[in-house]
């Protein structure tokens, strides 16, 4: 299935500054896109899951429509030349 496909199905998972963990996994990241002023930043989390013990530490956007993750170190490349990804974002708790 195409990324942008999933991304936009779960547009509306952040709720309350909240996201459920099986979500939350299943988010594809953005590594690249088109134009990274058109990114809205929802929220940054920091997590490890339970089940697979993988990290999630980055920050959660929107972008064309749907929701992506963004790793950390994306994040810190981005700070160069945007200062919006230099900002404390808000925490985004996941469930």
């Amino acid at each position: 299935m195409d990324s942008s496909v999933i991304a936009k199905k779960y547009i509306d998972a952040v709720q309350n500054n909240q996201i459920q963990a099986d979500v939350l996994v299943k988010l594809p990241e953005l590594i690249t896109c088109s134009n990274w002023l058109k990114v809205e930043i929802v929220g940054s989390v920091d997590y490890v899951s339970e089940r697979t013990k993988v990290r999630f530490n980055g920050l959660i956007v929107k972008f064309n429509g749907g929701l992506y993750f963004v790793k950390s170190s994306v994040v810190e490349a981005l700070k160069k030349i945007d200062k919006r990804f230099a900002k404390q974002a808000k925490p985004i708790t996941v469930i």
